[in-house]
């Protein structure tokens, strides 16, 4: 029987037991917006839920994901149709109630993960106000190499193809996690 990673196909009595084991708990936080004419608007997501996926996946029962927050900050792209955006506010609430609500089962590691840059402060804010609120460890990172590539910079830099700068939104890196 494998592992389950995801944490919406546990039950209940599964969720328990996972509490007890000092499970970690991503929460990927995306966005619906342009990726210019090659991309579909949902990249974002399917990206960074691909990332937190595999990652709880690949950690054998240490760490579980929550399904993406499909919808972030998208204000600046509304002149593209399709965006999807949503008020600062709610977004920042919403991110938080997610993590408060896992912390209230028990869990005390919980890391929101960006994967679209303009939801990275409000990330930071809603993991403050989840650590406020539950007494948690709950932190925000970037998951997308296209919002910070801090932690995969010498990954990116053998095998990018554009010069420095060139990994950005839409990108080559953007491009090719699409089709992988």
């Amino acid at each position: 029987m494998s592992t389950k990673y995801r944490y919406d196909d546990l039950t209940w009595p599964e969720i328990k037991e996972t509490v007890a084991r000092d499970t970690v708990v991503l929460i990927p936080v995306g966005a619906i917006e342009d990726h210019g004419p090659h991309l579909p608007l949902n990249t974002d997501n399917v990206i960074i839920e691909a990332v937190c996926f595999e990652t709880a996946r690949r950690s054998g029962g240490s760490v579980l994901s929550l399904p993406v927050l499909p919808i972030g900050l998208d204000e600046h792209h509304m002149d593209f149709p399709g965006t999807i955006t949503a008020d600062i506010d709610l977004l920042l609430n919403y991110a938080a109630q997610c993590a408060i609500s896992v912390a209230r089962h028990g869990f005390v590691h919980i890391m929101l993960v960006v994967g679209h840059g303009s939801n990275a402060s409000l990330c930071e804010l809603a993991a403050r106000k989840a650590v406020l609120a539950t007494g948690a460890i709950v932190g925000s990172m970037a998951g997308n190499a296209a919002v910070s590539d801090v932690l995969v910079a010498d990954v990116l830099a053998k095998h990018r193809r554009s010069a420095p700068g060139g990994i950005g939104h839409a990108c080559e890196y953007e491009t090719a996690m699409m089709l992988h």
